[in-house]
């Protein structure tokens, strides 16, 4: 789903917590998937908006449900037209004719005859002149413009859309009725008159602003047309004002906010520039392997390879990244010594795949191994550009390779564990975690996945059982708290569970994953708004490159109705977005908050009976 579940049926503050906590994946950043944001030591999805249907009494919605549901199974375009002899459309009657001509009634409206006042009357009102129809009076107006409604409608539901455009014409010129409009529109839509359908709508839109049907219609043009970010507004528009009742239009607003989204993804990333992710989320994923120990050269020449891969190495270890991956560069250019070309490459493909460039990152990882086939890291850094690429099979065979060369090496069964747990084989990854630690039991990473692993299994007794023991092994460890404090929320444990993230706080912070946690709780079960914006913006803080920061304070500004601050964060995750996976999911929530304020703008009772829904 895309992020336009902001409208969505409202949540308790329970439900909206195991929401937030169900869709963390529980998963290092082995792999990076698409449409997710990845933060400290677990992945961390998007907070999906929570905007509930509201009602501004629109036009249309009343006598029409049925008749618009029909059209829309059987069509994508306009081809339902008002029938009601009465032009008041609160009470108007729809005829749908994409594949019939039946009519749906409103209950309280007669059923519509096609017979015409012409053939009752005597009266030709197709050859009145403008001066003449002047001197009528209102309500012979209002006859004169039915009466040649009902013949347009008659040549509608025969398919003579010309004749019915004549006749809703002189319709138009008796009484200027948005319904007359929105019925010639229909008949343009079945001309392929995509332009006039847009500007009859406009018509009707100018005379009732909330009239669903001609919003829906204008959209279906609007898309037809090449105006997907018009048609986006539309159909949005429709979603709110119909009550959510309308799952064509629903379907169609996720559409194109994704067709919306992809194509300006593909151009931005044309011009991006290459940049590694938030220092949270590059440390997370370098801590999960062990070191490699291996002797550094000890008195390389200054311009030489080996003199850049040495300043490389301790740039590391200082974890300052970008003076790394420089002189990473520097050392591939000068060209190193045998003996450290396969930490070199292995090291330029880890920062060039977290940069986001799979394909240049296996080139890189094929070298480190060529160069150096003992490299167990290079084959596990390897089955995570397979897996993101879809290929297990290719997956799972980096691990063989690995375990050929040293089936002692922990760090193989605990990365296996990860892309077993990813796929949903949780026995499996249980296992793989239980391996890693026999071999090695002071990687606190595989005890936190292994007490999770249990939790998804079902065995929260086990799981807690684990978690306690590595709490008492690792005590000073955040990540420990802070993960046994997501267990403990899940199970509204909600004191205990915000001790522990304020426990991983002051163990650790530089941290922004227990703020947001902690925020969360505060935002969506305590009601403290002003502490869980405080939270955020202190997790932006420590890390300005989080953008689970970034996407919690714009889903808080946006549920409190302050949508142009919530804006300004969610084009910062454009900014922070590395992949055209993740420019894509943040375009969508720009759209999505463009589009909203503008409703909001515009229908401001339905936006304000939208919010008051929110709670």
């Amino acid at each position: 789903m895309t992020n336009n579940r902001a409208l969505a049926a409202p949540l308790t503050a329970q439900e909206k917590l195991k929401r937030f906590f169900e869709d963390k994946d529980w998963k290092f950043y082995c792999t990076l998937a698409a449409g997710m944001t990845v933060a400290g030591a677990g992945m961390y999805y998007l907070s999906r908006p929570k905007t509930p249907p509201a009602s501004s009494k629109p036009r249309s919605t009343q006598g029409q449900g049925k008749a618009t549901t029909s059209s829309q199974k059987t069509s994508s375009t306009s081809t339902s037209i008002n029938t009601n002899t009465n032009t008041n459309t609160n009470t108007n009657t729809n005829t749908s004719t994409s594949t019939s001509t039946s009519t749906s009634t409103h209950p309280s409206s007669t059923p519509t005859t096609t017979t015409t006042t012409t053939s009752t009357t005597g009266i030709d009102y197709e050859s009145m002149t403008d001066e003449t129809i002047v001197q009528l009076t209102e309500k012979e107006r209002d006859d004169a413009a039915q009466s040649l409604k009902t013949r347009g409608n008659s040549h509608f539901s025969n398919k003579k859309f010309e004749e019915a455009v004549q006749l809703y014409s002189q319709a138009i010129r008796f009484k200027k009725d948005p319904v007359f409009f929105s019925n010639r529109a229909a008949c343009f839509a079945n001309l392929g008159q995509n332009e006039r359908v847009i500007h009859d709508c406009d018509k009707a839109l100018a005379l009732d602003p909330g009239y669903i049907k001609a919003l829906n219609r204008r959209a279906q043009a609007y898309e037809k047309n090449g105006q997907p970010e018009s048609a986006l507004y539309d159909f949005t528009c429709v979603c709110i004002l119909d009550g959510f009742k309308n799952d064509a239009a629903g379907k169609a607003m996720e559409r194109i906010l994704k067709q919306v989204s992809e194509v300006k993804a593909k151009e931005m990333i044309k011009t991006k520039k290459p940049a590694l992710p938030s220092i949270t989320f590059v440390n997370a994923y370098l801590d999960s392997f062990h070191s490699v120990a291996h002797e550094l050269p000890t008195a390389p020449e200054e311009a030489s390879g080996d003199a850049y891969y040495v300043k490389a190495h301790q740039a590391i270890l200082e974890r300052d990244y970008p003076s790394a991956i420089i002189t990473l560069e520097k050392a591939i250019e000068l060209g190193c010594s045998h003996a450290y070309q396969g930490y070199v490459f292995n090291w330029m493909g880890t920062f060039v795949f977290l940069m986001g460039n799979a394909s240049g990152a296996l080139d890189y990882f094929n070298k480190a191994i060529e160069a150096n086939p003992q490299l167990i890291q290079s084959y596990l850094k390897r089955s995570s550009i397979y897996m993101e690429k879809g290929d297990m099979a290719s997956t799972y065979k980096q691990f063989e390779l690995a375990l050929e060369i040293n089936a002692s090496d922990s760090d193989i069964y605990y990365h296996r564990g990860q892309v077993n747990y990813i796929s949903g084989n949780y026995d499996a990854a249980a296992k793989d975690y239980a391996q890693s630690i026999e071999l090695d039991d002071s990687f606190v990473y595989a005890h936190i996945q292994l007490g999770v692993v249990q939790y998804k299994l079902g065995s929260i007794s086990s799981s807690m059982i684990t978690f306690n023991n590595t709490l008492k092994a690792f005590p000073d460890s955040a990540e420990v708290h802070n993960y046994y404090g997501e267990l403990l929320a899940d199970q509204q444990k909600l004191p205990e569970a915000i001790d522990a993230f304020t426990k991983a706080i002051s163990l650790d912070l530089r941290n922004p994953l227990p703020y947001i946690n902690k925020a969360m709780l505060m935002y969506q079960v305590m009601g403290n708004i002003p502490e869980a914006m405080d939270l955020c913006k202190n997790a932006l803080e420590v890390d300005p490159g989080c953008d689970a920061a970034v996407a919690s304070l714009a889903q808080m500004l946006l549920e409190q109705g302050q949508s142009e601050e919530a804006l300004a964060y969610y084009e910062m995750a454009i900014e922070l977005a590395r992949t055209e996976a993740e420019l894509e999911h943040a375009i969508m929530y720009v759209e999505a908050t463009k589009t909203q304020t503008r409703f909001a703008q515009e229908y401001p009772e339905a936006a304000a009976k939208l919010k008051a829904m929110r709670g």
